[in-house]
């Protein structure tokens, strides 16, 4: 075992001390007891009354020393550095104070009311230092590695627990910045259990895993593609990103970008908690711009602002269509990128990625300061949510081909010098959204499993990486019976069922009014049960007829006193996705990117079950829910759906299903780059390995945290 490496920043390229520093603990861990902690580098930041920043150089968490935050000099400063010392000591002191206060803010990290079960000491460590100590207020000092040493070891031993280990880091990440802001309340348990049960599964600590960690903290200096399930914490990640890059570099501009225009009020208030966690203050938003793609009347996007400032009147959508009938987004970016525009960002993060073309990333490519291979770019995507049926591209086709007709971002070729513990092309296999039962339905509906396989993993890796195990070999030969499961761990979130109703219900309905009238009970039902009208999101998948469906069903919730949120009622505004008192009426497309309680997909019977399309469109309906699912249709075309729905459950957690010919298939295309499928094929190997000697899920992610570590050193 040897302690976990996240270095947050590119500080780290100009810190001689900190590189020794790092390798030194690395290879000291047990004996510096960190053999099962964490070091942060240049991280976090936090800001005190007077909005003066402190941050140490670096950060250790250990489960027996508790927290130690260091300061870095030179030893030949040591005769000079008084002025500095006692800069460095006030400062940490400031830092310390304030992340002890937000780490009382957790009952299960203090006893009594103002004590800590744990350590937090300030160290000022000289690298190579001679002669006397100089006197600080707070901070130890150290003047040398193995006086660091010294120091640590010689601290109390205050055991943590794994539940408290993990709440610290919560803590110092910042996830607890996802925690619900008020408490449901709950004023009759023994009738209001599906808010009980639900107000249980909101109250699991959001803390990430060791892949959502990295991506979200440890800093690369360039392109960066973050892939994953819906679910799996991608916009959360990025939203953390962009918090982190504003409280490092205030100076600099940021543009978070996305598709789905619903989304922009999720993304910036996730940005606020985070940077508001740091600093008792909003973000500096003329320095962050949360925008759309595109953008439209009264909504600010990357294009019309890029056309604002180049002096050209931006396309409407329908002058768009018109010119560029085959597609009108990707034709305008590219008509803009010939009449030239500058570089004006220093970093941009792309949600959805799945749903942009390839124009627009060749403009955000033209939007992002620096070199080549230095340019931030970051863009994050889940391949089986494309319901727009945009084909999967590599990094070379999406953001083409330079002048010397070299890629313009190439993973591979970007990842040559990365700091320690960096990947830039991350896969994310757990889903923290969906139940399992949901999400293995969601699947098996998506691919066409138990009817007809409309589209299919390219492979046994492919399934793994989205967080299956594959269970009848790596051979997927045409005809061959596949088996794969779902394994409990890669959906941690579970709701406690017992006593409420059932996660996933269908309606075959006769008529519209004997469907409309199932949802309004169901809804009703919860209601009782202590959801509030904002927990529900009814997706019509009938885009013909949703306006109808909405009607009806607006007028049936109101005739119950239920109040509702039509997105789709007036097309000349985009109004806020979630309101409070409302359930929410929306499209599968407005539907993107947001989250409910419960979740109704309503007219499955107009979803064509036979194209790609239409199977991700219903795939996206059911991952939209953190709970309960309700399914409703009309006619033989439900029925069919409903068929379907009921062996996927029968076979839960499983997929069995007969490998097709994968020539009569849409293949969704993996694109690992090259280094990275080498890198997972190997990790994979190893899992399998330790698991069948017996070792458990925490003692393989030691190992496989030590390998990582001793690669990087």
């Amino acid at each position: 075992m040897t302690v976990d490496v996240l270095v947050t920043t590119d500080k780290i390229s100009r810190d001689p001390i900190a590189r020794e520093f790092i390798k030194y603990v690395q290879e000291n861990s047990e004996k510096l007891c960190v053999a099962d902690g964490v070091l942060y580098y240049d991280f976090p930041t936090y800001a005190d009354y007077e909005t003066v920043r402190h941050k140490p150089d670096a950060l250790i968490i250990s489960k027996t020393k508790g927290i130690v935050a260091l300061k870095f000099f030179e030893g030949n400063m040591l005769p000079l550095a008084s002025v500095q010392v006692m800069e460095a000591d006030e400062s940490l002191g400031q830092f310390c104070s304030i992340l002890i206060g937000r780490l009382l803010k957790s009952k299960s990290l203090r006893k009594g009311l103002s004590n800590l079960i744990f350590n937090v000491t300030p160290v000022i460590l000289f690298r190579g230092g001679q002669g006397t100590s100089p006197e600080t207020d707070v901070s130890e000092v150290a003047l040398s590695f193995e006086g660091f040493s010294s120091i640590v070891t010689n601290l109390d031993d205050r055991p943590i627990g794994i539940n408290e280990f993990a709440e610290i880091r919560s803590v110092v990440e910042g996830a607890k910045a996802l925690t619900r802001p008020q408490k449901r309340r709950i004023d009759n348990p023994d009738a209001q259990k599906h808010a009980v049960a639900l107000s249980k599964l909101e109250a699991e600590i959001a803390n990430f895993d060791q892949m959502q960690r990295r991506a979200a903290l440890v800093n690369v200096p360039g392109p960066q593609r973050i892939r994953g399930l819906a679910g799996s914490g991608k916009t959360v990640i990025l939203a953390m990103k962009a918090a982190n890059l504003h409280l490092s570099n205030p100076d600099q501009k940021i543009l978070v970008t996305f598709y789905t225009k619903s989304l922009k009020t999720p993304i910036q208030n996730m940005i606020s908690k985070f940077y508001r966690h740091y600093r008792d203050e909003d973000p500096d938003w003329n320095q962050i711009h949360v925008r759309h793609g595109w953008g439209g009347q009264g909504i600010k996007g990357v294009y019309s602002e890029t056309c604002s400032r180049n002096g050209i009147t931006p396309m409407s959508f329908s002058q768009a269509s018109s010119k560029y009938p085959r597609d009108p987004f990707d034709g305008i970016c590219r008509e803009l990128l010939e009449r030239g525009v500058n570089a004006f960002y220093d970093h941009i993060l792309i949600d959805e990625g799945q749903d942009f073309p390839s124009g627009f990333y060749e403009l955000c490519f033209g939007l992002a300061k620096g070199e080549r291979d230095r340019k931030s770019i970051i863009w994050a995507y889940d391949e089986l949510q494309n319901i727009l049926n945009v084909k999967i591209r590599s990094p070379e086709e999406m953001f083409g081909t330079d002048t010397d007709g070299q890629p313009r971002i190439s993973l591979d070729r970007s990842s040559r010098d990365l700091p320690p513990g960096a990947f830039n092309d991350t896969v994310l296999s757990k889903c923290y959204r969906n139940q399992r039962e949901i999400l293995v339905t969601a699947h098996a509906l998506g691919f066409g499993i138990y009817k007809q396989i409309v589209q299919l993993l390219e492979s046994s890796e492919h399934w793994e990486d989205v967080g299956y195990d594959v269970l009848t070999g790596e051979d997927f030969k045409v005809g061959k019976k596949i088996k794969i499961e779902r394994p409990v761990e890669n959906n941690p979130i579970s709701l406690i069922t017992k006593d409420v109703a059932d996660l996933i219900k269908f309606k075959l309905a006769d008529n519209l009014r004997s469907e409309i009238s199932w949802i309004t009970s169901e809804i009703e039902s919860f209601i009782k049960g202590g959801l509030h009208a904002e927990d529900f999101v009814v997706v019509a998948l009938d885009d013909r007829n949703a306006r109808t469906y909405f009607k009806h069903l607006s007028a049936s919730l109101a005739s119950k006193g239920i109040a509702s949120n039509n997105i789709l009622a007036d097309p000349y505004s985009e109004p806020p996705f979630q309101i409070q008192g409302k359930v929410t009426l929306s499209t599968v497309y407005r539907a993107k990117g947001n989250e409910a309680a419960v979740v109704f997909a309503i007219g499955v019977d107009a979803v064509n079950t036979s194209t790609r399309s239409g199977r991700n469109k219903l795939f996206t309906a059911f991952t939209r829910s953190k709970a309960w699912l309700r399914i409703s249709g009309i006619g033989a075309a439900a029925g069919a759906v409903q068929a379907e729905i009921a062996t996927a459950l029968d076979h839960f957690p499983m997929l069995d299903f007969i490998m097709p010919d994968l020539a009569k298939v849409e293949m969704i295309q993996r694109d690992l780059s090259h280094r990275t499928a080498r890198t997972k094929k190997a990790r994979l190997e190893i899992v399998k390995s330790l698991k069948a000697s017996g070792f458990s899920d925490s003692e393989i992610e030691e190992i496989l945290t030590m390998e990582k570590s001793d690669e990087s050193a």
